[in-house]
């Protein structure tokens, strides 16, 4: 039934596009019909009532952005930089812009934006925030009727005319000939536009409706809005822009490469081992990730080869560790740590990696198209052997995980927390909670997204029992003795997960998946957080296309 709806969908949306592309021209004049259509019924000269109005109206906008900036929650966002950005520009432009008290669309069309991607793009989720940009969209529109003024050039025949020849030879080529033959301003208009039907009085007040302060302000909307319409539309659902901001997929995909993914395919069908995909993150639900599917719905998973704790790796590396040559060249410095840990790595890849074994066997099509064909035993995953759940699958929970936590102070001041992944590899530094357990030390059944899975480092407090130590878990499915790895999804929904907790059964309505990045010493990929959902899988990487000198598909 699924794609049979979305069968529809592209049909209608495909058609939709086509013919705008084919009748662009007769769709923007059909646009700019109804616009002057809409302008002949409003009065567009300045009235001094609207004008006092629209001042008491900024004064007001004015403090209603003072109070809104005081209690909106400007604070960073460890994994989107770009957040602080966005909030501090929509108040700043729209503070210019009611200065200034003229092209109030810009603050329209910025707000009704932000409406729309200050979730997605910014990760702003303060509710303040979406409502203080409500308040702008209507605040705005309405500002734009109540400073509406006719324009102050003057229009007359002589300046259409000279506007419509420039940078046009057809157009001069007519009007001269029109004037040596000594033709009517009349006769010339219709040469020159034979396909309006107006005298030239009637297109002179139209080009007075058109450049008027609404008049341009409704045609700026009008633009802007198909122009995001269309844009939304294709990287939504056909073809996704991204850039791959980690080097999680090195050597395959770099920091920085720019892709085209493939919008379309999975939802005519299913994602498989092997295909690198563009998901939506369950641990804080904000960032898109890019990694290669290792497991799918159904499948057994384990990487072979013995675990080796860090401290038996680092023993049995101790004669022959790489060096680190440091000059006091702050630059040389940095460049020989990173040199380092990446040969640390490498080793480590070499020395306690190993191949992905699928259902029993290594993996040929993982084999044959990874570069990185070792994968480090890291995560909760580490050399356990899982079961992927599929649609149907009956889950409970097996025990939660509290993993400790290491605090340094930084520059500023205040503290960051980060998990201690090398101290639960050593088999210390965590704990095992059964769910009982886990509701009487945290003190809550509620808002477990804030709890289970999030590593936000700024909110980390040592004092704070709820963001002291990294909470994850781990699950059964019935009639299965593997373990399964953790399904975020569950913690977004605090009902579902107190039943989890409360030793209930859950019922599968959809497959997961297993996804690693190829740069298995440096990828957080689910070998950590968990399974990916179906449903967050929203395409496949189709084609590199920047930079150009390893343009190809991927």
């Amino acid at each position: 039934m699924n794609m049979l709806l979305w069968g529809v969908f592209y049909l209608i949306a495909t058609l939709f596009l086509l013919f705008f592309f084919f009748k662009e021209k007769q769709v923007i004049h059909w646009i700019r019909t109804k616009e002057d259509e809409i302008l002949q019924k409003i009065s567009l000269e300045r009235s001094n009532g609207s004008f006092v109005a629209g001042n008491i109206l900024t004064i007001v906008a004015l403090i209603i952005t003072s109070v809104f900036f005081v209690i909106v929650d400007k604070t960073p966002d460890s994994d989107i930089f770009i957040k602080v950005w966005g909030i501090y520009g929509v108040f700043i432009i729209n503070l210019i812009v009611y200065v200034l008290r003229r092209e109030h669309e810009w603050i329209f069309l910025l707000n009704l934006i932000m409406l729309f991607l200050s979730r997605l793009m910014f990760n702003i989720m303060d509710i303040n925030f979406h409502i203080y940009l409500g308040i702008n969209v209507v605040i705005s529109l309405i500002l734009i009727y109540l400073f509406k003024d006719l324009p102050k050039e003057k229009i007359d025949e002589q300046m259409i005319l000279k506007e419509a020849v420039y940078g046009n030879k057809k157009m001069e080529k007519i009007l001269t000939e029109a004037k040596v033959k000594n033709e009517s301003t009349e006769e010339i208009f219709k040469k020159m536009f034979p396909k309006e039907n107006i005298t030239v009085e009637e297109r002179i007040k139209r080009e007075k409706r058109k450049r008027s302060t609404f008049g341009k302000a409704l045609s700026r909307i009008d633009n802007a809005l198909v122009a995001i319409i269309l844009v939304g539309l294709i990287q939504m659902f056909y073809i996704g822009n991204y850039v791959i901001p980690t080097g999680s997929m090195e050597p395959t995909i770099r920091i920085q490469d720019r892709v085209f993914t493939n919008m379309v395919k999975y939802h005519f069908s299913r994602p498989k081992v092997g295909q690198i995909i563009a998901f939506k993150e369950p641990m804080e639900n904000k960032l898109m990730f890019t990694k290669r599917i290792v497991g799918a719905a159904g499948d057994t998973l384990q990487i072979a080869k013995g675990k080796m704790t860090i401290t038996e790796f680092k023993i049995a590396n101790l004669d022959n560790e790489p060096k680190i040559e440091y000059t006091g060249d702050e630059k040389h410095d940095k460049l020989e740590e990173a040199r380092y840990e990446k040969e640390l790595q490498d080793r480590q890849v070499q020395e306690v990696g190993g191949a992905m074994i699928i259902n029993g066997q290594e993996s040929e099509i993982l084999k044959r198209i990874t570069p990185q064909k070792l994968y480090l035993p890291e995560g909760i995953l580490m050399n356990n052997k899982i079961y992927i759940p599929k649609k149907g699958d009956k889950v409970k929970l097996d025990k939660i995980i509290a993993i400790d936590k290491k605090f340094f102070e930084v520059e500023k001041g205040g503290l960051v927390g980060e998990i201690d992944w090398k101290s639960y590899y050593d088999g210390k530094g965590y704990k095992k909670l059964s769910g009982k357990e886990f509701l009487d030390l945290v003190k809550t059944d509620k808002n477990f997204k804030d709890i289970i899975g999030s590593n936000d480092v700024y909110k980390a407090s040592p004092d704070d029992v709820l963001t002291n130590k990294y909470y994850t878990f781990t699950l059964k499915v019935e009639g299965r003795d593997e373990m399964v790895m953790p399904i975020m999804d569950f913690k977004y929904n605090d009902e579902l997960f107190k039943k989890l907790l409360n030793g209930e059964t859950i019922t599968l309505d959809t497959n997961y998946y297993m996804a690693m990045g190829d740069n298995t010493a440096n990828s957080h990929d689910t070998r950590y957080f968990g399974l990916v959902a179906e449903p967050r899988i929203k395409g496949e990487l189709l084609v590199r296309w920047w930079p150009l000198t390893r343009i190809g598909l991927l």
